[in-house]
């Protein structure tokens, strides 16, 4: 796959704190989105997403055993075209994703012997490892007396605390005469949680112009990681943080019968946190990470 240049900043995760800490803050409070170099996710993502192919390739009441449940608020399992709608405004996306969290983990009746592989968990680490990275980082843009505040409040390896998913998405190749009027593969939308960092096999991702207040590409490099800020982060900060909405068209005639991948790690908070204003101002009332999630996820799939 070429690589098109990125609309959003490029930042070597790699350099020195500071430097990386200036131009990530920039980034995230204008656009919402940087495209992170040297995280060394990029070649451990691409090889499960090639595993998950497998999983996706299966019949479809093969998938169905591990199907996401079909009402309330948990998280992990596979989801459908059309299942998960992201734009209220539009017909469910053409997509099928599965996510894997702590819950279903080790078992067999909930995730896919397929995708529930030493390689997904090993990968879970990384994107654990890159994410508190980078929430270091906010922290010292932010100027929190601790830096490391928000990374205290992202216990990941605790299933019961912590309601992080590591994301499989796959936009099949396109029927034409299955789409429905305005439906494209990823509705537009902004994130729920913290941060996402997202791995693609190929362009498609779009990201709002909040100057020109239209959609651009947002490119695509080899190895780059995208990281955006998600809703509750933005109220955390009190809206010095943005959580920029994006999506992914159908794409045009000559890439119709093309399929794409993507790896997306939700970091969120840990269940019990309290998101509340860092500075104190008040600007959005305090409100339980997991009561959040769920209000979202609800909306999500349960229209």
């Amino acid at each position: 796959m070429s690589e098109r240049e990125p609309h959003v900043p490029v930042i070597d995760i790699s350099q020195d704190d500071s430097t990386a800490s200036q131009q990530l803050f920039d980034a995230l409070t204008t656009s919402g989105f940087a495209c992170l170099t040297n995280t060394g996710l990029w070649e451990m993502a691409q090889l499960y997403s090639d595993q998950a192919r497998k999983f996706f390739d299966l019949p479809a009441e093969e998938k169905v055993k591990f199907a996401r449940p079909a009402a309330g608020g948990e998280n992990g399992g596979w989801a459908s075209i059309g299942r998960e709608q992201l734009s209220s405004d539009r017909p469910g996306d053409y997509k099928e994703i599965y996510n894997m969290d702590l819950k279903i983990r080790g078992n067999p009746c909930s995730a896919s012997p397929v995708l529930d592989t030493p390689e997904c968990w090993s990968l879970w680490n990384e994107f654990e490892k890159v994410s508190n990275k980078v929430l270091y980082l906010i922290g010292l843009g932010l100027k929190l007396n601790d830096p490391y505040q928000l990374v205290k409040t992202h216990t990941f390896p605790e299933c019961n605390k912590n309601s992080s998913a590591l994301r499989l998405a796959w936009y099949p190749k396109v029927d034409k005469d299955a789409l429905k009027p305005g439906q494209i593969r990823c509705g537009e939308h902004s994130d729920y949680g913290s941060i996402t960092l997202l791995y693609s096999s190929a362009p498609g991702l779009q990201v709002m112009n909040r100057e020109l207040g239209e959609y651009v590409d947002a490119g695509f490099i080899e190895g780059g990681i995208y990281v955006n800020i998600g809703d509750m982060l933005q109220m955390w900060s009190g809206d010095v943080l943005i959580a920029n909405k994006h999506r992914v068209l159908i794409p045009e005639e000559q890439y119709l019968n093309q399929d794409r991948m993507s790896v997306i790690f939700f970091a969120q908070p840990d269940n019990d946190a309290v998101i509340e204003t860092l500075d104190g101002s008040g600007k959005y009332p305090p409100v339980i990470a997991d009561q959040w999630l769920t209000g979202r996820f609800l909306a999500t799939y349960d229209q």
